[in-house]
């Protein structure tokens, strides 16, 4: 008996972890595309950017004057400069870095769209994460994106609110009478894409909806 009443603490041991372990496993919550791990840092990361940048001597020296020419514009970290460099992650498969360089040439087309950003949209959404600035054209073709599209030339940004309490619905709400006000001044071409994602160019005073056409630009109806 007195061996029995030894063995009953270790067997209620045994009986805890077996129900513990036979509970089922909660279901994995899926990384969000902006969150996805490379070489043990987050995409598109400030961390990863630094290590990047400090693999390449001239690139280094390029984006030093990258950030001296925004300087000069007074649009130095209207969004952290780092971010204008982010290789766009919208097809894994398609980009080859968490990063890409501008060529130089076009570095000046992105002054106008960020002074859109610091002047209205920021006053209006709130800071900004950029999603997408620059495409190369083999990126651009691999994504099957519009041969003229104002990415490839450096003047359009993809871009989401910081702040998660943002949604879609609260978003629109917040753009469409920006953009009916103020558009046409700006030349400012605004696409809303599904989820918090919207594009921000000087292009051409027009706007889109998540397949990329009129008919589904959610400010139709207000402008």
């Amino acid at each position: 008996m007195r061996a029995l009443r030894r063995l009953l603490p270790v067997l209620g041991a045994i009986l805890a972890v077996a129900c513990v372990t036979a509970r089922p496993l909660p279901p994995l919550t899926p990384i969000p595309r902006d969150e996805m791990i490379e070489m043990g840092e987050v995409v598109g990361s400030q961390a990863a950017f630094e290590r990047w940048l400090q693999a390449d001597v001239a690139r280094t020296q390029s984006f030093a004057r990258f950030e001296a020419a925004l300087q000069r514009q007074g649009v130095s970290n209207v969004v952290p400069n780092f971010q204008l460099w982010r290789s766009d992650q919208i097809d894994p498969v398609c980009a080859t870095s968490g990063f890409v360089e501008p060529p130089e040439r076009d570095w000046a087309n992105i002054v106008a769209t960020l002074r859109i950003l610091r002047d209205e949209v920021i006053p209006t959404v709130g800071p900004l994460n950029v999603e997408s600035g620059y495409r190369d054209p083999a990126f651009n073709a691999c994504i099957h994106g519009a041969q003229r599209s104002a990415h490839v030339g450096f003047e359009a940004l993809d871009i989401t609110p910081v702040n998660r309490a943002v949604t879609r619905e609260l978003l629109i709400a917040m753009l469409c009478p920006l953009h009916a006000r103020e558009g046409a001044r700006l030349q400012m071409g605004l696409g809303v894409y599904a989820g918090r994602r919207f594009h921000v160019d000087a292009r051409s005073y027009r706007g889109w909806g998540p397949d990329y056409h009129r008919t589904t630009f959610p400010c139709a109806a207000d402008e």
